[in-house]
């Protein structure tokens, strides 16, 4: 091989390598960001099944803010 192909194929190893990180970069991004996702799913579903329970309960004793004793009391 002569000298340019040879600084040919190095240039190219360099390019792959930073390719394979930029790679792995981003898998780690599209992992985490899915995994959040997951988390905000599971919590969105339970605040939905809070929200449909208390909807079943019946109301509680409601007060006015009249009745209320302020702050300074």
């Amino acid at each position: 091989m002569d000298d340019k192909q040879s600084e040919r194929i190095t240039e190219l190893e360099i390019s792959l390598a930073h390719i394979q990180r930029l790679f792995d970069q981003l898998n780690e991004v599209v992992t985490s960001e899915a995994i959040r996702s997951d988390q905000m799913q599971r919590r969105i579903r339970e605040l939905e099944q809070q929200l449909k329970t208390s909807k079943d309960k019946p109301p509680e004793e409601e007060r006015s803010l009249e009745d209320e004793k302020p702050p300074h009391y």
